[in-house]
């Protein structure tokens, strides 16, 4: 699994796993879910994230996946 955010077009992208690309979905409003050959959720995009997740979405995942992580 990989998360990005890209800030300049201000979208979350959750890459969940690897595969072939078929066609995309939209299921709610601005969230997209890209769908592989055999069926499987390859990853969702959410458009306009910043104002959807109302907080920066690199500090709302910071939060949530860097707890409990020792440097």
């Amino acid at each position: 699994m990989e998360i990005k955010y890209l800030e300049d077009i201000d979208i979350l992208n959750i890459e969940l796993e690897r595969g072939e690309f078929e066609y995309s979905k939209e299921v709610a409003e601005g969230v997209i879910v890209d769908i592989g050959k055999e069926g499987e959720i390859l990853g969702i995009e959410i458009i306009d994230a910043k104002r959807r997740l109302k907080e920066d979405p690199e500090n709302k995942i910071a939060k949530k996946y860097a707890t409990g992580i020792r440097v």
